[in-house]
């Protein structure tokens, strides 16, 4: 992939992706602040919206098992995810031990899973991905988020979650049906916006040949995003003559 259609990519995701809808957007409390995130489980459904063929990998591994640093009862795994051909790297932390309100400390259960949310979500917005709920480089601040997401949150302001609620969002399988259903206007827009860079702006030829459809409103999830990949594929301007 040239760096040119890199570029283009990552803006086109921005554009599109950086604020979450209000709905999947839930509240936790930090050192004392209420900040917004985005759960593991919408992140991965946006991660498939994008690119079904999305992955990632751990930057190294001991035994058959992610790498993972042990310090003061915070866990750290460093990782790189691929979207789109293009890789990323990022960092998730979570803490090892929990206090209950009257002091008492334990182990937390499963808090490599919390530890993997918190990598994807830091990785997604790598590539703009709910970009707007994260502060300044400093996660201890409120995010700033749109002017209309502020109003959904003042229409239907959020509680802050209990711990249990908070593991249950770390822990929740990732929701895929949606792969099948109709093509997402977050998919719409960012296919609108590579067409205009490298199609004209008529993407109709390419559902044509690809889905024998003429509509892109009739695309599902998933061949949304297999015109993504394709669009992103081409290349942009005439050939070089050979030598």
């Amino acid at each position: 992939m040239s760096n040119e259609t890199e570029a283009l990519m990552l803006k086109a995701v921005l554009e599109q992706y950086a604020t979450p809808d209000p709905k999947i957007v839930g509240m936790i409390t930090k050192n004392g602040v209420n900040l917004d995130f985005v759960g593991h489980a919408e992140i991965t459904r946006i991660l498939i919206e994008i690119d079904p063929m999305w992955n990632w990998q751990p930057a190294a591994w001991v035994d058959g098992r992610p790498a993972i640093h042990e310090s003061n009862g915070v866990a750290t795994m460093w990782g790189n995810l691929t979207l789109l051909n293009k890789t990323l790297t990022g960092v998730g932390t979570a803490n090892t031990v929990m206090t209950t309100r009257t002091g008492e400390k334990f182990n937390k259960p499963d808090y490599e899973k919390e530890l993997i949310g918190d990598f994807l979500r830091n990785a997604a917005m790598r590539f703009g991905i709910c970009l707007n709920l994260w502060s300044k480089q400093d996660r201890d601040q409120p995010a700033t988020v749109s002017a209309p997401m502020q109003e959904a949150k003042q229409n239907h302001p959020a509680s802050p979650m209990t711990i249990k609620q908070i593991e249950e969002v770390f822990t929740k399988p990732a929701t895929v049906t949606s792969i099948g259903g109709l093509i997402s206007d977050k998919q719409k827009g960012l296919i609108s916006k590579l067409a205009k860079e490298k199609l004209n702006g008529d993407v109709i030829p390419s559902i044509q040949e690809m889905f024998s459809k003429d509509n892109l409103n009739t695309l599902t999830t998933k061949e949304g995003s297999e015109l993504i990949k394709h669009i992103m594929n081409l290349q942009t301007g005439a050939p070089e003559e050979p030598f």
